[in-house]
């Protein structure tokens, strides 16, 4: 008779000790459900260490999206510098605008080529990680157009339209774009 309890004792302690493991494992897999909306209040926990752990939480989710661009698209940092992201910027597209509306009327192949391999590679290295990254996923949805001088400024004003509208910002009117740039430095 005893040795019948200690069997059921030992198979309960088994199927105890089973569920336990398999409920580990479970919740191990369940790492982000911290992060959820729904957060589980003790009693005894009160707002603000629930706001703490909430801003905690908010700060590595964004440190670990940071990283994650940075890995997948850019090898720049971010730029929390708004007024030098802002000037960063402005100076940027000025180059851009400009480079594309002194691109040759009928490029060569090899120019083409050229000319696509520096917009990527501008993309890629812009120093704001963020928007190094952006970059590249708007040439990913719309490729860099090489045909000529003016589909290649045209398509530089479309990006940076996106851009803009991205940024809640006034839209260009690309109908201007290489008057707006020519500067003025050869007889053409």
């Amino acid at each position: 008779m005893l040795m019948i309890r200690n069997r059921k004792r030992l198979y309960s302690l088994i199927l105890a000790l089973a569920g336990v493991g398999l409920l580990y494992f479970v919740v191990k897999d369940v790492k982000l459900a911290l992060m959820s909306k729904t957060v589980i209040r003790s009693k005894s926990t009160d707002d603000s260490t629930v706001a703490q752990l909430g801003e905690s939480l908010k700060e590595k989710v964004k440190e670990t999206i940071e990283d994650k661009l940075k890995l997948d698209y850019s090898i720049m940092p971010s730029m929390p510098d708004q007024q030098a992201k802002k000037e960063l910027g402005n100076a940027s597209w000025k180059y851009f605008h400009t480079l594309l509306a002194r691109f040759p009327d009928t490029p060569t192949q090899e120019e083409r080529d050229k000319l696509e391999r520096f917009v990527r590679l501008y993309a890629e290295l812009y120093p704001c990680g963020e928007c190094s990254y952006h970059f590249v996923k708007l040439i990913d949805k719309h490729p860099v157009q090489t045909s000529s001088r003016t589909t290649a400024a045209m398509w530089g004003c479309h990006i940076h339209n996106l851009v803009n509208e991205f940024l809640k910002k006034d839209i260009y009117d690309c109908a201007t774009i290489l008057e707006d740039y020519d500067c003025g430095c050869s007889g053409e």
